[in-house]
């Protein structure tokens, strides 16, 4: 008789869903991490040279600033560099962020309270409000330290992307790098607030009152719920104390109050 082969397929190597999800989370934060320094580059240069390119005509915003038109796709692709490195950041920090999202709530059914309530899903809001505003350094900065701060107690602790995410809910310590490094990342998000505020002054962007009602919006539920902001905030407000009016003392008062209260709570929910 004759003996018949069979052939069979061999089965495709089934991918770790976890370990998929690992490099999204890694790769996100590289881009934010390296694009966004690789804009920084682009803006500082930018401000060094801006006087080659600029009269005080266009500086106080007297006259228009000359148009110069790409004559070759080089030189075009060269100019929307910085353009193309700033938004790529930001989807890093989408990709980075809904990962850590997904790891979190995976498993349960979260509401929309749970979701506004937590650092992460307010920097996914945050993230997409820049994606398409006007691009600027000061609103990568707090990313960019959010995602070294990651990588970072990735690196030394070997923690899990949700232990990672807890890290930044805990009581800061004064003597922590990290607990610092999450006070600059307060400062740079107060700065996003001025950096806004300034588009507007100067017209740099036509929808800078929008964007800037949105973060502020966004920013509320970071001072209702982020321990570090709140501290942050309180810091500054302490420094300022003294130097309010005795008419605006009980409204001072008021918002210290607020601060302390918000923090007690942070406190009993950790």
């Amino acid at each position: 008789m004759a003996v018949q082969k069979v052939i069979r397929k061999k089965s495709k190597a089934k991918i770790d869903p976890v370990a998929r999800m690992k490099v999204i989370w890694l790769v996100g934060h590289g881009l934010t991490l390296g694009l966004g320094a690789i804009y920084a580059l682009f803006y500082l240069s930018q401000c060094l040279t801006f006087y080659r390119y600029r009269s005080w005509k266009t500086l106080f915003l007297i006259a228009r600033r000359p148009h110069f038109k790409s004559k070759t796709w080089g030189h075009l692709l060269w100019r929307l560099l910085p353009q193309i490195t700033y938004r790529m950041s930001l989807i890093g920090v989408l990709a980075s962020h809904s990962v850590t999202s997904y790891q979190n709530w995976c498993s349960l059914n979260p509401s929309w309270y749970d979701l506004l309530s937590k650092e992460n899903f307010q920097s996914i809001l945050i993230a997409t409000l820049m994606l398409f505003s006007r691009a600027s350094l000061f609103k990568l900065v707090p990313f960019m330290l959010t995602s070294f701060l990651h990588l970072t107690v990735k690196d030394q602790k070997d923690a899990t992307t949700e232990e990672i995410s807890e890290e930044k809910t805990k009581e800061p310590k004064h003597k922590d790098k990290t607990a610092s490094l999450l006070h600059i990342i307060a400062y740079s998000e107060l700065l996003v607030m001025v950096s806004l505020l300034f588009d507007i002054i100067t017209l740099r962007d036509n929808l800078g009152g929008f964007v800037l009602a949105l973060y502020m919006s966004i920013y509320w539920l970071r001072l209702n719920f982020s321990p570090y902001a709140q501290e942050t905030l309180l810091i500054l407000v302490l420094k300022v104390d003294k130097k309010v009016p005795p008419k605006f003392q009980p409204q001072w008062r008021g918002v210290k109050q607020f601060l302390y209260l918000r923090m007690d709570e942070s406190r009993k929910h950790q």
